[in-house]
Parts: C-alpha cells; structure tokens; sequence
C-alpha cells in the first residue's frame, strides 16, 4: 500500500448499536491499493454506538479518528463538521446502519475518478433494505446502457435518484466548496449533491455494491410516509429558494409528483376537497371530474360506508 492516504471514511453514527459492527465489517473488508482512514463522526450517542467502534477498532490495522461528541449538533451540523474534519483527496461517507457489500467498492470508485476529472463525485446503484419486512429492492430503477453514466444536479433535481449519503464518494476539495449558509438548513445529501454537481458532472457507476438500510429508527424511514411527503414537499420549497431559481421547474416538476403521492394515500381527503368559488361553497364530488375507471379503482380502497354517503349527495 502506499504511504500517502488516498480517502477518508466519513463514518457517521447516533444510536447505531444495533448495526454499526455490521456497517464497521463492511468496511474494513475493503481492498484497496492505497491507505484509507475511519473519521468518526458520532452526535453523541446514548447508546453503546461508540464503545463497540472503538472495541471493533482494537483488531483493525485501519487508524480510527473520533471527533468530539461531547455535544449533540444535530445531523446537518455533524456532517459539516465531518467534512471539515477530512483531509484526503476522496471523502467517501457511511451511514452508521448501512453497508457496502463489495469488497473493491472504494478501490471502483476512486480509480473512476482518477479516470474522470470532469466529475466531482460518483455514486452506484444500491439495494433498500427493509431487514424487519424483508423487503428489498434496487435504485435507481434505470440502469446505464454501459458501465456508467453522467448525469447533472438538473437530473437530480427532477429525481433523487443518489437517495443516501453512503452510495457517494467526493472529491474533498468539492465539499470544501459547500456554502456554510447550507449548513444552517436542514441539508440532507440531497441537496448537497445538487450543489456538488453544480461544480462538475456526476457519475452513476452502475454496479449494485450498497446496501440502504430502512429500520422504524431511521432518520427517513422511522416517519409516515404521509409525514416524509409532507416535509418533501416543504424542503422542495426551500431548496429551490436556496439555489436561487436556477432550478425552478425541475423543483416545482417534482414538487408535483409529490403532491400526485400525497392525494394517493389520503383518498378520503381529496373526495371531500372543497372548492370557493363567488363565496359559495361547492362540493366537488369525485364522479363530476374523474374518469369512471378511476372512481371504480379509488371505490375498491374506500370503505363502503364512504361511498354509501357520496352516493347520497
């Protein structure tokens, strides 16, 4: 291995007990040609988060960083303090419950890069793992015509399609270019990709070598689906302010789609949705505007005794 470290792994954790030697194994099987370093990011856990890390740590040849968790900062506040804390060339970030299942996934993504200075980070497909319903499924649900493809932060502002943080590897000298002012938001990857992209390409290596992990403890996946829809459509609000319009429509396309998710799962609600118009108040049943094959879908989910009152008006 060479002497000069290559990549830093930005580990982050709060209350990962439960899976963080699985993550730390992960990570530790990886192969690589150059030196690598663990950054420990922990928001001060209560739990034994970092007592296992740093027992995992004592049979690792890996040097471990641990910085100060003496405060809890919140998640945005702990990754910037994370990405300041790096100082290789690559910055690749893991999720205390997540895992990467290829063994060369660090090695892939670095030599790609190297290849690619046009880009300013790469991530790879990835299967989202709901480990207590044994659910699984892959993403993105599109897969490049070759081994990889470059897409722009106006893709990715139409679709999320990157998801997590544990999927990418950065250039470091492209996270030192994060406005601070991002920082004070609630900034999850999502839009510090789309900032990151304004910078370069970014690429989308096609390979599955991630495991995203759902758990009713997740920061995302511990939420109603109602209440992520909800907040989504709220943060599409505030990202499309904080990147001064340049991506209105791709924001407002998705904002729109959100909003098609949301009247999905709250049928009840968009039945009795209520129309003004000249200071009277007019009830728009469903049967006066949608077509006869939807009503009988929406009929099939709706309990009888709904139904029964709309047939009555």
């Amino acid at each position: 291995m060479q002497s000069e470290k290559k990549l830093n792994v930005l580990l982050v954790t709060y209350n990962h007990e439960k899976f963080i030697k699985e993550t730390l194994d992960s990570i530790l099987i990886q192969k690589t040609e150059f030196d690598f370093n663990i950054i420990v990011a922990d928001d001060k856990s209560t739990d034994n988060t970092v007592k296992i890390i740093k027992d995992i740590e004592k049979e690792s040849k890996i040097p471990f960083v641990y910085l100060n968790n003496n405060e809890n900062v919140g998640i945005t506040k702990n990754y910037k303090r994370g990405f300041a804390a790096c100082d290789a060339k690559y910055v690749a970030v893991m999720e205390g419950d997540d895992l990467w299942t290829d063994p060369n996934r660090l090695q892939k993504h670095v030599d790609f890069l190297e290849l690619h200075q046009e880009c300013t980070m790469s991530f790879n497909r990835y299967i989202v793992g709901d480990f207590e319903n044994f659910k699984f499924h892959l993403q993105p649900f599109w897969v490049p015509e070759k081994e990889y493809q470059l897409i722009t932060s106006r893709d990715l502002v139409k679709d999320n399609i990157i998801g997590n943080f544990s999927n990418c590897v950065y250039r470091k000298k492209e996270l030192d270019k994060l406005p601070v002012e991002m920082f004070d938001m609630v900034a999850y990857d999502w839009l510090t990709n789309v900032m990151i992209g304004r910078n370069g390409m970014i690429a989308y290596l096609s390979e599955n070598m991630n495991i995203y992990r759902i758990h009713s403890n997740g920061q995302w996946s511990g939420k109603s689906q109602e209440e992520n829809l909800q907040n989504l459509i709220e943060t599409i609000d505030e990202y499309d302010k904080f990147t001064g319009g340049v991506f209105h429509n791709e924001f407002m396309e998705h904002k729109e789609r959100v909003k098609s998710q949301l009247r999905m799962i709250k049928p009840t609600e968009f039945i009795n949705s209520v129309q003004f118009e000249d200071n009277k108040r007019k009830i728009i049943r469903l049967k006066d505007w949608i077509p006869p094959f939807i009503i009988w879908i929406i009929k099939g989910i709706i309990p009888n005794k709904i139904t029964s009152k709309l047939k009555n008006r």
